[in-house]
């Protein structure tokens, strides 16, 4: 006779408050003030998530297996070739979608807290970007990553790329770079680095819930640590230490406030249009905040967008919330009007 397995209640819980916010999310998208009643269902569905990780003793990101590369021979769908390379020693795919505009590329940064390399979902997000862009390519780029590789391995890989890209015909206005979480922050940090240099900068930037500050200075540490659903502390839990957690392992003993490290002390003069998107309950709101508030004051062309009762990279769940919808079709207009300017 067959060992059944054990009942495992959250896990069930989890599925039956998803599909519940399936049904309801495109029935009262909109109907009511605040955050959609979907939105809300998915966050709280992750809190319990993590909650249930905590208590098995794991993390979000496990250190032990984050290096490790997708195993799964991911395909790219009808219309776009895909295509590996290596550059200076740094893997990098790129997706080119036929009949579209080849002589565009969005540079893409993925996040993963510089914990976790290149894996499927950040290759299905670069089908999303080249479509919704009208056709550009999209270059994605598996940087060096921590605790292997420390600050600024990242950093020299992306610009490693940045160059590669300026090699293979590409011009610098017809280049859009676009991360999120630490892929914002290094997006972030390339700009920096560009402009420092004197070289030219990408036509734009998009950061998604950027992580700008690894020194935790901002109010949203304080603010929302008993309410970020992903990296915040649940009631009977007492903070430790600053909020400097895991951007501990890339930093690798180097200043926190360095603007390389640390976009948010950044000077942004000279920088191109940016649209950041961040949710109104994530510890590291404030990072999106300012960063904002610094590139407006140095007449930067930049939009900041809040979106209430979001989780960090709420972008990457599924169009059945509202909040997601809105926040691709405010992305998707962002890029095709850079493009056509």
């Amino acid at each position: 006779m067959k060992n059944k397995t054990p009942f495992n209640p959250f896990r069930y819980g989890i599925w039956v408050l998803l599909l519940f916010s399936f049904l309801t999310g495109f029935a009262f998208s909109g109907t009511f003030p605040g955050p959609s009643l979907s939105g809300v269902v998915v966050r709280e569905a992750l809190r319990i998530m993590v909650w249930s990780l905590k208590s098995r003793g794991a993390g979000i990101i496990d250190t032990g297996t984050a290096s490790a590369q997708s195993h799964k021979q991911w395909k790219a769908p009808w219309g776009f070739s895909h295509m590996k390379y290596i550059v200076q020693g740094v893997p990098v795919e790129l997706l080119v979608k036929k009949r579209g505009t080849p002589e565009r590329v969005i540079l893409l940064l993925h996040g993963g807290a510089y914990l976790m390399g290149l894996v499927d979902i950040y290759r299905d997000l670069g089908v999303r970007y080249s479509t919704i862009s009208g056709g550009a390519s999209v270059a994605l780029v598996d940087y060096r990553i921590a605790p292997e590789h420390t600050f600024p391995a990242a950093l020299e890989d992306a610009e490693a790329v940045w160059n590669w890209l300026l090699e293979q015909g590409y011009r610098e206005e017809n280049i859009i770079v676009v991360g999120d979480s630490a892929g914002g922050n290094l997006s972030l940090a390339l700009a920096l680095k560009l402009r420092d240099e004197k070289r030219k900068m990408p036509k734009a930037i998009v950061c998604m819930s950027p992580w700008t500050d690894m020194t935790a200075s901002g109010d949203s540490y304080r603010d929302n640590l008993y309410k970020d659903p992903i990296f915040g502390l649940f009631p009977w839990e007492k903070p430790t230490g600053n909020g400097q957690w895991i951007g501990n392992l890339y930093i690798g003993g180097h200043p926190l406030d360095d603007p390389y490290l640390s976009p948010a002390f950044g000077d942004y003069r000279g920088f191109p249009p940016m649209l950041i998107q961040v949710g109104a309950l994530e510890i590291i709101e404030s990072d999106s905040l300012i960063v904002y508030e610094r590139a407006k004051a140095a007449g930067v062309d930049v939009t900041l967008t809040r979106y209430e009762g979001m989780f960090h990279v709420f972008q990457l769940f599924g169009d059945f919330v509202p909040e997601v919808r809105e926040a691709w079709e405010e992305v998707t207009d962002f890029l095709r009007w850079q493009f056509r300017r």
